[in-house]
């Protein structure tokens, strides 16, 4: 006998773990972070930028591209400075 629906179960989507590198808040209870994830699969790195909650942008770096990480990621620290917001923890925060 067929089932109706051709799908069996559901496919476990396993999250790769992110850590906090920065956070930022700015005037009206905003507030963003940059976290980093490494994804083994591809030896890669990723950063990840959310503001208020919701994913901004996204960038990998993995192959020929990875020395240009530190590089990326620093600008889009300096970004966020040059908009007045203000940084409240950094990589170098023992809370993270």
């Amino acid at each position: 006998m067929s089932s109706p629906t051709p799908f069996r179960g559901r496919t476990r989507n396993d999250l790769i773990p992110m850590r906090r590198l920065y956070r930022f808040e700015k005037a009206g209870g905003h507030w963003a972070e940059i976290r980093e994830r490494k994804v083994t699969q591809w030896q890669a790195f990723e950063f990840l930028v959310f503001v208020d909650g919701s994913l901004l942008e996204s960038q990998m770096f993995h192959g020929a591209r990875l020395p240009e990480y530190p590089a990326a990621l620093a600008a889009r620290v300096k970004q966020f400075s040059k908009d007045d917001w203000q940084l409240v923890s950094g990589p170098d925060d023992p809370t993270l």
